[in-house]
């Protein structure tokens, strides 16, 4: 568990364009805060920079917030929210409020405005996020302990942890995912409460809970969360079909997905977090049957290039259980032919997946990191030699086809492609138009039973 001591609170980290929403508020009889997880982060020396990322509160009426400020956007007005506009930036600021039963696990079913601010903070998850500050007069509210939790590197819910884990499904995903960003330990009663919400958990939207997981994977402490999924029973209710395999490939999938994948360790760059995700969220699903894991990408609505990469990963991972591919032992052929297959920017990342893979084969670990270490090697030395590895490549375009082989285009030219990227394939200084011409030639005449080639007569 990471204990955390936590900072002086200083207005300065707080963008001036926010200060000036509040100061404004505050000029109008309506003293404002910041709220929520802006305040955890000032707290934890997570300094945050944009302007939209502070969550004001205030016993303003979201009609009164409107005529204070010229520019109002009327974001979530049923709920009390709306976004201030103020010198360019994006200010959102919600009123006050009280929420009535939660009838659908994931909304209140009528919610009311008010002025008490520790009423406002008592319907919040955790107590690291129901603290409120107000930079201008240096004042924090912290009436459920939140500093003390973060002090001690604790998740902890806002009163009773089953009252609030039924009201809002979404709730036990958060605590695992910060579980996983912070390194902080689930208080006893909260992790207890888990398992009885897990039919609440079900409603949420498959989209939310694909935005939590997708968190959850890029966090410093992943291993901690995705054993906290496992402990509370969320693991099956967010990935069925994985829920649903044998405990043993269960324990498997989670130590893959937990190793340190070299994307996931290298900081602040956001396609490193999109191959970190990715590559954990391959090492989870590679232990499904091929038409599973689809169907589990699918199932969490994925964008479609995510979820073609991660189906690609998991089955070429899956492929190595039949013996050592065979780039692994033949010429410069295999090993490029199994970059054209994986693809250049999936390559080494299918390379890390092995890696992690092997570490956790048992009686085969020694033989699999020795296995992928030669395949580094080869691949890392033909990328270097930069080789055609896709029609893309080729020094013939799909135009150039056609006007050779007389034909407005179909299954013919895609045919002919594929074939020259066999041929360069096999050997790529046959890259070249002239060359390719005279293969295509050869190509298109034993395709016809001997008829002229192209561009004879």
């Amino acid at each position: 568990m990471s204990s955390k001591p936590t900072r002086r609170l200083r207005a300065e980290d707080v963008p001036l364009e926010v200060r000036d929403v509040l100061r404004r508020l505050g000029e109008a009889g309506h003293r404002s805060w910041l709220v929520g997880g802006v305040v955890r982060d000032l707290l934890l020396s997570r300094v945050r920079h944009d302007p939209s990322e502070f969550d004001l509160a205030t016993p303003a009426t979201p009609d009164q917030v409107q005529r204070l400020f010229k520019k109002v956007i009327p974001t979530g007005i049923e709920h009390g929210t709306v976004t201030v506009l103020e010198a360019g930036a994006r200010v959102e600021v919600t009123t006050f409020r009280g929420e009535a039963e939660y009838l659908d696990g994931r909304r209140p079913s009528r919610v009311t405005f008010h002025g008490d601010l520790e009423a406002d903070l008592a319907r919040r998850d955790f107590t690291m996020n129901a603290m409120a500050w107000d930079p201008l007069a240096g004042e924090l509210r912290d009436p459920f302990g939140g500093q003390g939790d973060l002090s001690r590197g604790r998740i902890r819910a806002v009163g009773d942890a089953r009252e609030r884990f039924a009201e809002d499904g979404l709730r036990p995903l958060r605590a695992a995912r910060f579980v996983s960003q912070l390194g902080f330990a689930l208080a006893p009663a909260t992790r207890q409460a888990i398992p009885a919400a897990l039919s609440v958990v079900s409603q949420v939207s498959r989209e939310r809970v694909a935005e939590e997981l997708s968190r959850l994977l890029v966090g410093a402490h992943a291993a901690d969360g995705l054993e906290t999924l496992a402990v509370t029973g969320l693991l099956p209710v967010i990935l069925p079909r994985l829920g649903a395999m044998p405990a043993s490939r269960i324990r498997h999938a989670l130590a893959v997905a937990s190793e340190p994948f070299p994307p996931c360790a290298r900081k602040g760059a956001g396609g490193d977090r999109d191959r970190c995700r990715l590559l954990r969220l391959a090492a989870l699903l590679h232990v499904l049957p091929a038409e599973e894991a689809l169907e589990s990408v699918v199932e969490l609505r994925l964008p479609n290039r995510l979820a073609t990469a991660v189906v690609a990963l998991s089955g070429a991972r899956r492929g190595l259980d039949e013996g050592p591919p065979p780039a692994l032992s033949g010429g410069g052929a295999a090993v490029r032919r199994f970059l054209s297959a994986s693809g250049r920017e999936l390559a080494p990342l299918l390379l890390d997946l092995w890696a992690a893979d092997a570490r956790h084969q048992g009686p085969r670990t020694a033989r699999r990191i020795a296995e992928v270490k030669r395949m580094r090697v080869r691949v890392s030395a033909e990328l270097r030699r930069d080789p055609p590895l896709a029609v893309s490549d080729l020094a013939l375009g799909g135009k150039e086809v056609m006007d050779l082989l007389g034909t407005p285009g179909g299954k013919d030219v895609g045919d002919a492609l594929r074939h020259l990227l066999e041929v360069v394939l096999d050997d790529p200084r046959a890259n070249t138009r002239a060359s390719l011409s005279g293969h295509l030639g050869d190509w298109w005449r034993a395709r016809r039973g001997g008829e002229a080639g192209p561009g004879e007569s």
